[in-house]
């Protein structure tokens, strides 16, 4: 069969597929970019290549191109420090990163895409399209381990916008404003379901909240995909009614009951969603009827996955374990790795409730998973890190309510002396990205252990 962009340029060659404000490009024209781009790929002869990119037209050129010429592609998180993105990298035995901004890793061959493109003008490749590929690998860490490197396919990408599709809603007529990175999967969810249905997508490449709702009144967006902290942010900027906008969709963090009651009150129309980078974006989704119902709830999942709760206690808690096409075959890092799966089911380590109408409810994300704007931030990676700076003999890191972020970490250690405030910051500067730097420290005499080692990080 025909690759997706392949598809829309013989159907909806003219309608515009991508349009960041200042340029529109077509699906036909995007086709011809990329299959020019793609000869040039192939030239490389990697099967597998690390994308440094941004929220821009020439990124998602670069990343059809990729996909054209039959090459896998493993998305950086631009926040992560050199160090970070070198690991990452190294883990899935990549030496090839594609940059489409200025960018120094050391041990990485670094190939920049206005480079790539003005060595062929002319020529194209296509490679054969088959929907069992690797489409995308994005990284998730572990809360008790190390990075983990998830392989997307395209039938994994597909489910998922089928899902989405019927839970939420869209058609060729939508036009989705996005300003969620697409090296994350939320944000690449939207590139793939433009890709796949044949709408257009209106890109950002940063959140600004009067220019957001500017293109809300100017430009007559159908979609949104936000955060919970990014809609507030439109709210208190002069987002009181809807505009054209049918459907906002939110993901990342945790709704409050204030929020969602604000929202309602002036007809948005917000749609609650839960999903992994596993399992390719979103399978569970909230109307606004269901949260008028319960303002807890991450809604129900969609007809072509299936969950349940493992366990559950006397209060219905337990993890939540997911099957369906959207999900992930496996980690490419570390590879073998135990406990993943049960009974098909992918076990996502969420401790959550289905109720008797068939909503769900996550009460822990990943237990000890900070998200922070969005960003999901692990206490055992920056534990791993403090443990390193001298003096310090233990560490805990837990998250901590923040009115603007939902979440930002805070560092329990144990040490012989007081460290200051500067003399962490500067330290954790050089190996973590910025968002993952605790916010408040605090030495104790000692942490609590449970018997068979596990720190107990509600025990001080």
């Amino acid at each position: 069969m025909d690759f997706w962009l392949k598809q829309q340029a013989k159907q909806n060659g003219e309608r515009i597929f991508v349009d960041d404000g200042a340029t529109q490009i077509s699906f036909s024209e995007m086709y011809q970019r990329a299959t020019r781009l793609a000869y040039t790929l192939k030239q490389l002869q990697c099967a597998r290549v690390g994308l440094y990119i941004n929220n821009s037209i020439d990124s998602i050129a670069l990343i059809n191109a990729a996909w054209l010429a039959g090459i896998e592609i493993a998305m950086i998180n631009t926040r992560l420090t050199k160090r970070e993105m070198i690991a990452q990298m190294e883990s899935i035995h990549i030496d090839t990163v594609i940059a489409v901004e200025a960018l120094e890793l050391e041990q990485l061959n670094i190939v920049y895409l206005d480079t790539l493109e003005r060595e062929n003008i002319d020529k194209q490749y296509e490679a054969n399209f088959t929907q069992e590929r690797i489409a995308s690998i994005m990284f998730t860490s572990g809360t008790t381990g190390p990075q983990k490197a998830v392989p997307q396919t395209f039938n994994n990408h597909l489910a998922s916008a089928i899902a989405c599709k019927e839970s939420l809603g869209f058609d060729q007529q939508t036009k989705w404003l996005s300003v969620l990175p697409i090296y994350h999967i939320s944000g690449l969810s939207v590139v793939l379901r433009a890709l796949i249905e044949g709408f257009t997508l209106r890109i950002e490449a940063k959140f600004n909240a009067e220019s957001m709702l500017d293109i809300i009144k100017k430009e007559s967006p159908t979609h949104l995909s936000l955060v919970p902290q990014t809609l507030k942010w439109l709210m208190d900027a002069g987002l009181n009614h809807p505009y054209h906008v049918e459907k906002i969709l939110l993901g990342g963090a945790k709704l409050s009951s204030t929020l969602i009651t604000q929202a309602l009150s002036r007809g948005l129309p917000i749609y609650n969603s839960f999903g992994m980078t596993e399992t390719c974006s979103q399978f569970l989704t909230a109307s606004p009827e269901m949260l008028q119902q319960r303002y807890d709830t991450v809604g129900k999942p969609s007809e072509n996955v299936s969950v349940m709760i493992k366990n559950p206690n006397s209060d219905g808690h337990g993890e939540l374990l997911i099957k369906g096409d959207n999900v992930m075959n496996g980690y490419l890092y570390p590879l073998n790795k135990l406990d993943t799966f049960e009974n098909g089911y992918f076990k996502t380590g969420d401790i959550a409730e289905i109720d008797s109408d068939g909503f769900v409810m996550i009460y822990d994300r990943r237990k000890d998973l900070i998200i922070s704007g969005g960003e999901n931030i692990y206490p055992y990676e920056i534990e791993t890190v403090a443990k390193q700076f001298s003096n310090i003999e233990d560490a805990m890191c837990i998250g901590i309510e923040d009115e603007t972020w939902g979440a930002v970490p805070m560092l329990y250690y144990v040490a012989r002396e007081s460290i200051s405030d500067e003399q962490f910051d500067e330290y954790f500067s050089k190996h973590l990205a910025k968002y993952k730097i605790p916010k408040q420290y605090k030495r104790v005499a000692s942490l609590s252990y449970t018997s068979t080692g596990k720190l107990q990080r509600n025990h001080l």
